[in-house]
């Protein structure tokens, strides 16, 4: 895909569910006003007593379903029922002018970006929390899940670890060493930070 004369970085975080991505995601909102963090479009309800995150713009099925059909994605994919996607606006329009973009994206996101852009452009990062059994004990005892919801989260544990090699940067959070996971994310940010941004 053509860029532009100065093109910008996309920056994919890819989590397994317990990792503490949402801490590591938190540390980046907090310190960064300079990149642009890419919305997730969602037909998922807003959960009861949780205020609407900024990460996330919610619609409802037939407007997603409208957004397919329009090809308005730059990648999409259904879990438990419900569609998460990402507009292209999100994406190329910032990169093609001189933005660093920054996205938490589950492994088939991260397939199709890799897919559509090109790898000078792309860099992925993976979350090491351990193995699966140490972030199971962390998901049940942080809420409520049925048994299917967890067999669904360790599936996806399981093919994200499998494609960690993949991965530009592997970053380790283990239980004790969350700020030194920030620490690290946080060079990468800055790193890419200091290489790409062009336009303010």
């Amino acid at each position: 895909m053509e860029l532009g004369e100065h093109p910008g970085h996309v920056l994919l975080l890819m989590a397994p569910s317990g990792s503490g991505k949402k801490s590591l995601v938190d540390s980046i909102l907090a310190n960064h006003r300079d990149i642009y963090f890419a919305k997730t479009y969602t037909s998922r309800a807003i959960r009861e007593g949780v205020e609407e995150n900024p990460l996330y713009s919610f619609v409802s099925v037939e407007t997603f379903k409208k957004m397919i059909a329009n090809d308005d994605f730059v990648e999409w994919a259904e879990y438990s029922g419900n569609y998460y996607g990402t507009p292209k606006a999100e994406i190329i329009d910032p990169l093609t002018h001189g933005k660093l973009v920054f996205k938490e994206m589950e492994l088939q996101g991260v397939q199709q970006i890799r897919s559509i852009f090109p790898a000078e452009h792309v860099t992925v990062v993976y979350i090491d929390a351990g193995p699966w059994e140490r972030l199971k004990e962390r998901i049940v005892n942080r809420a409520p899940i049925s048994a299917e919801e967890l067999e669904g989260r360790r599936l996806r544990y399981e093919k994200e670890s499998a494609y960690a090699q993949e991965a530009d940067v592997i970053i380790k959070n283990h239980d004790g060493h969350l700020a030194e996971a920030i620490k690290n994310m946080e060079a990468v940010v800055n790193g890419l930070v200091k290489s790409t941004i062009r336009v303010k």
